[in-house]
C-alpha cells in the first residue's frame, strides 16, 4: 500500500515529473486537513445529517448550528476527498461515505474517527520515541471514560471486517463450551467464533476501567447473549482454567517479549486438553522487505503507543513452542494485509 501524489492535469504532471512540486509541503498539509476534516464532520454530525438526503450548505449550516462559509469549505474538502458528491450546489454522501460513515453502515468507522482525537495527541510522542526509544503505554494514557469509550468503539470498527475470517479459521473442537477472549474489549471477535460453534460462549478478560464501555458495546452489537466480561490483569493474573479456545486478538503488540512468553505460558495452563490458542495481530515487516507506507506506518504507530512493538511470525511460533504448544499453523486474510493468524494446539 502506498500514498502518493496523483496529478490531475497535464500541467500538474509536467511540474511533478520536472521536480518542481514542493512534495513535503503537500504530503504534510493535505493529509493533515483531510484527516481533521473527516474527524470534525463526524463529530459535528455532518455525515449523519446528509444521510437523510442532499442539502445546500446554508440549510445544513442552519440545521447543525455551524458557520455557513466555513462549513462550505469543509464540504468541498470532503467532496474532493471522495466522501461527498456535489450537484447543483447540493452535497450528498458518496457511496464510500454511506459504506463507512453512517451509523450502522457496513464498514462503520465513526468510532475510529472519534478516537483519532486521542491518537492525534499520542503521535506527538514520536520525537521523544526517536530520542529515547521509549514508547507510551496506550492504556495508561486514557484520561477519562470518554477516551475509553472512543478507544473501544475504534477497536470495534477495526474488528468487524475480520470477525468472519477468524470464525472460519480458528479451530474449535466438537462440543467446546468456553472461549477466553483475552483483552477482548467489546468481544465481537470471540462472539463471531461462538456463533459459528455452538454451544461455545465467550468470556472477555479486560481491565476494570474498560468494562463499562465494553459491556455497553456488546449490548449494542447484539452479542451480550454470547459474551460476559470479567475484570482481569492479563500481565500477571491467572486466566482461569478449562478453556477450549483462548483468543489473543491485537494483544501481543502491547507487551514485551518476556510478557508475551509469560502470557502464553499461563494460557497453556488455562487450556483444556485438545484446546486451541489463537493469536491475531499486526505482523512486523521482514528486515529485508521493501518499504511499505501502510505496513511500516502501522508498525511505527504501535511502537509509539504501546511501549513495545509488532512481532514477526517467527517470534510468535517461538513463544508458542516454548510454552508447550504444538501443531503451530499460520493463516492470512486478503482483507487484512497487515495481520496474521497463528494458532496452535494444547
Amino acid at each position: 500500500m502506498r500514498s502518493i501524489l496523483v496529478p490531475e492535469s497535464l500541467a500538474e504532471m509536467v511540474a511533478l515529473c520536472a521536480g518542481r512540486i514542493p512534495v513535503p509541503i503537500l504530503d504534510t498539509l493535505f493529509p493533515l486537513l483531510k484527516a481533521r476534516s473527516l474527524m470534525a464532520a463526524e463529530r459535528l454530525g455532518v455525515f449523519e445529517a446528509l444521510g437523510g438526503g442532499p442539502q445546500m450548505p446554508a440549510a445544513l449550516a442552519r440545521q447543525l448550528g455551524l458557520d455557513e462559509e466555513s462549513l462550505h469549505l469543509l464540504l468541498r474538502v470532503l467532496a474532493g476527498s471522495g466522501y461527498l458528491r456535489e450537484r447543483a450546489g447540493q452535497y450528498r454522501l458518496s457511496p464510500l461515505a454511506r459504506r463507512t460513515l453512517v451509523r450502522g453502515s457496513f464498514l462503520e468507522c465513526r468510532g475510529f474517527l472519534r478516537f483519532n482525537y486521542t491518537q492525534w495527541r499520542l503521535v506527538e510522542h514520536l520525537e521523544q520515541l526517536l530520542q529515547t526509544g521509549q514508547g507510551l503505554d496506550l492504556h495508561g494514557t486514557m484520561r477519562d471514560w470518554q477516551e475509553w469509550e472512543d478507544y473501544q468503539r475504534a477497536m470495534l470498527d477495526l474488528a468487524r471486517p475480520h470477525a468472519a475470517f477468524l470464525a472460519r479459521r480458528v479451530p474449535v473442537g466438537r462440543g467446546a463450551r468456553l472461549l477466553l477472549d483475552v483483552a477482548g474489549s467489546h468481544g465481537a471477535l470471540g462472539a463471531a467464533i461462538c456463533r459459528r460453534h455452538p454451544p461455545l460462549r465467550s468470556r472477555v478478560l479486560e481491565l476494570p476501567a474498560a468494562l463499562d464501555s465494553a459491556r455497553r458495546l456488546a449490548e449494542e452489537e447484539g452479542i451480550a447473549d454470547l459474551v460476559d466480561h470479567l475484570a482481569a490483569d492479563i500481565r500477571t493474573g491467572p486466566l482461569g482454567d478449562a478453556a477450549d479456545v483462548i483468543l489473543l486478538a491485537n494483544v501481543v503488540h502491547h507487551l514485551a517479549p518476556e510478557e508475551n512468553q509469560n502470557l502464553l505460558g499461563r494460557a497453556r495452563q488455562a487450556l483444556s486438553p485438545g484446546g486451541t490458542v489463537a493469536i491475531w495481530d499486526i505482523e512486523r515487516p521482514a528486515a529485508r522487505a521493501r518499504a511499505d507506507i501502510g505496513r511500516d506506518a502501522v508498525s511505527l504507530f504501535f511502537r509509539i503507543t504501546s511501549a513495545s512493538r509488532c512481532y514477526s511470525e517467527a517470534d510468535l511460533r517461538h513463544w508458542l513452542q516454548v510454552a508447550g504448544f504444538n501443531q503451530v499453523k499460520v493463516a492470512r486474510s486478503r482483507l487484512a494485509p497487515f495481520h496474521l493468524l497463528v494458532h496452535a494446539g494444547g
